[in-house]
């Protein structure tokens, strides 16, 4: 053989070793690129990432057999076509699979939520309708709140404050789980002589428990009240004492009581979001209720010489064509200024049920302002919400 020829095909073996290089050079690259599709189509599944993790070190054992190859000067196409195959064949099966189900958020219920905030109320109804605008109670404190808890007006909501006659309604609430409607009251002399407005009694008058519970609630006779105090105080029970027991029962932290009248005192008050609180507890009761939502009635005497009586409700506004009130407890008093609690009711829109709303006005001017305030903001939350 020549010396040219010799040259020749040295030169032919070389471009061959060179073509095969390039083209292991090419595979390579079209195998990252398929790795890297891979693990970004994938990366939001677990499994599938840990297909790219092994995918990863397949490559990397790959490419060091296509060096190691190349350099051996072999056959790297072959090598690195079956490579290639294998990873695509890899991918088709990963994206063949089912996707690995959504992860489950559960949103865990944060400190101070009431049950309104979540469960009770999933369809989030009230709905503001901002349409209305604003309103503000002229009263020191004020609140406006469902019967499941949604708040839909607030002023000064947990300002102490004394709450007069609106008292009376938690000596309701002892008296009706602790006596039965027939149980026998005997008037003192000392529960007569007691200030403010009267139930006109006799002493040593006897009177069913129901009769003077409506005598106390709806006439708000403090008289009555102190009947129930001297009652219960004849049974060796301290009627005071159940209060403030119902008010750490419901964990109310501002509201304490020295009396079952509601006499100004300073360590005698609430405050309206307590209060509200009271109130929406005792909605079960249903004797109660049907007491407080008396407009008026003549409760007939069984005593000799003891007349029958006419009560007429306090509360103005179960005589007034607003609507849908329930019933209520007035409160008056020089320190407290005018109070009342009313219960009404709102229409629920498209087939909803109607919901209760429970009012609180603390602290207005007068025995006059009580009632505008309180029949303001009824008109304005059946305004400014829709339930």
């Amino acid at each position: 053989m020549s010396y040219q020829e010799f040259l020749k095909k040295i030169i032919n073996k070389e471009s061959r070793t060179l073509e095969k290089m390039r083209l292991a050079f090419i595979l390579f690259f079209v195998l990252v690129f398929g790795v890297t599709f891979q693990q970004f189509a994938f990366s939001g599944h677990d499994r599938n990432a840990t297909v790219s993790q092994n995918d990863n070190k397949n490559m990397k054992a790959s490419v060091a057999e296509i060096l190691k190859v190349s350099q051996s000067q072999g056959d790297v196409s072959v090598v690195v076509e079956d490579e290639k195959e294998k990873q695509e064949q890899k991918i088709q099966n990963a994206a063949s699979e089912p996707a690995a189900p959504a992860i489950e958020i559960k949103k865990e219920k944060k400190a101070g939520q009431t049950f309104s905030d979540q469960n009770a109320n999933p369809d989030f109804l009230p709905i503001r309708d901002f349409a209305a605008a604003d309103v503000d109670a002229n009263a020191r404190a004020a609140i406006e709140v469902s019967e499941d808890g949604k708040v839909l007006y607030k002023k000064n909501e947990n300002e102490k404050l004394p709450i007069a006659s609106l008292t009376k309604l938690v000596v309701g609430i002892v008296v009706t789980e602790n006596l039965t409607p027939d149980d026998i009251i005997t008037i003192t002399e000392k529960a007569i002589e007691t200030e403010g407005i009267t139930g006109r009694f006799k002493a040593g008058e006897k009177i069913k428990t129901e009769d003077l519970l409506k005598i106390m609630l709806v006439v708000s006779s403090n008289d009555a009240a102190a009947a129930f105090s001297e009652h219960f105080k004849s049974k060796e029970m301290d009627i005071v004492e159940m209060m403030n027991k119902k008010a750490r029962e419901l964990g109310l932290k501002n509201t304490h009581f020295t009396n079952s009248v509601g006499f100004d005192d300073k360590e005698h008050y609430s405050t309206a979001s307590d209060y509200s609180k009271i109130v929406a507890s005792s909605l079960k009761n249903e004797r109660l209720w049907r007491v407080l939502s008396i407009k008026d009635e003549i409760i007939k005497s069984d005593a000799n010489g003891v007349p029958d009586r006419k009560i007429i409700s306090s509360d103005k506004l179960v005589f007034k064509n607003i609507g849908g009130i329930l019933g209520g407890k007035t409160g008056y008093t020089p320190d407290a200024g005018g109070c009342l609690m009313v219960l009404f009711e709102v229409e629920g829109k498209n087939g909803r049920p109607n919901k209760k709303i429970i009012s609180v006005v603390l602290g207005a001017k007068d025995t006059q302002a009580r009632f505008d305030e309180t029949e303001k903001l009824i008109n304005w939350v059946r305004e400014a919400y829709i339930f």
